[in-house]
């Protein structure tokens, strides 16, 4: 080896950076691990259980749902896209060869959709054990649907609302039926307007997104009250900030500039949670035997 690289070396390890250097590592990785968060330490199985999870396809519902598979679930992808949908399962069954898992179109804005989905599962399945309310949009345009509802708002609360409705005698069939309703911590700085539920007086689009999240929570606490004396319990969870979810590329700057992109992905793969991460509590709350009776408290 060339005597000069060695004497480099060695005045490079007589010298501050190998200390310096040590503690950047340290730094990066605690804050990896608490931003990470907690991984779901329950060893229970759902074997056998039939489980709806809404907006499976990707990002955090995707990873659910592996999870959920792995642990010998049922699993019923309801999503709206087919071919996506398509390559979930594929996805899924290269994670757990033996998964169990079906495909049901759902469109969570439309409540046309919503009631054909909830009567064909009324018809095929005796009980639905869990129902996962994932899907969602946040940052959108102002839009109006087909049914004359904003996006937002049908999306994010009116339909996983109308969905639990018409699921409950599906799940109070069950031994334990379990809804979780993925929440997000934008709802601690909302303010439901009612007056303009719509958003047809005035939009925001990071209102609206915090002002569905928070009816969910809310009607979240809610249903747990009302239906206290019964088998089903009603949590809502938030994943915390998680990356790679799709959520970003509705920032143009994000999407249109791939320096920018560039720049950024460092900061969001340090303090952002991965999917897989994100998924955790939620998975926690489907399969921990201990929660059968908890009820009516906001996870994160």
């Amino acid at each position: 080896m060339d005597s000069a690289f060695i004497q480099d070396f060695d005045q490079f390890t007589q010298s501050w950076w190998p200390y310096v250097i040590s503690f950047v590592i340290s730094i990066v990785s605690a804050i990896r691990i608490y931003m990470g968060g907690t991984r779901c330490e329950s060893s229970g199985r759902i074997d056998g259980k039939n489980i709806i999870i809404t907006g499976g396809a990707s990002g955090i519902g995707l990873e659910t749902t592996k999870e959920l598979a792995k642990r010998g679930a049922n699993i019923i992808l309801a999503i709206r896209n087919a071919e996506k949908g398509a390559k979930a399962i594929e996805e899924i069954k290269k994670f757990h060869q033996k998964a169990k898992v079906t495909m049901k179109i759902l469109d969570m804005s439309e409540f046309s959709s919503i009631r054909c989905f909830a009567q064909q599962i009324i018809d095929e399945y005796e009980k639905i054990d869990i129902l996962i309310n994932n899907a969602g949009i946040i940052f959108h345009p102002y839009k109006k649907t087909s049914e004359g509802n904003e996006l937002t708002f049908v999306t994010n609360y009116l339909g996983p609302f109308l969905l639990t409705h018409l699921l409950l005698p599906a799940l109070n069939r069950s031994d334990n039926g379990r809804v979780i309703n993925v929440s997000a911590m934008a709802h601690f700085n909302a303010k439901l307007n009612l007056d303009n539920i719509n958003s047809e007086k005035y939009f925001s689009e990071k209102d609206a997104y915090a002002e569905s999240k928070l009816a969910l929570t809310m009607f979240t606490k809610h249903m747990a009250e009302l239906y206290k004396d019964t088998k089903i319990t009603f949590n809502s969870v938030s994943p915390g900030l998680v990356r790679d979810t799709g959520h970003t590329e509705k920032f143009s700057t994000l999407s249109k500039s791939f320096f920018t992109r560039m720049s950024v992905w460092p900061w969001m793969w340090l303090f952002l949670k991965s999917p897989r991460q994100g998924c955790q509590t939620i998975v926690y709350l489907a399969v921990e035997p201990t929660l059968h009776k908890v009820s009516g408290y906001y996870f994160r």
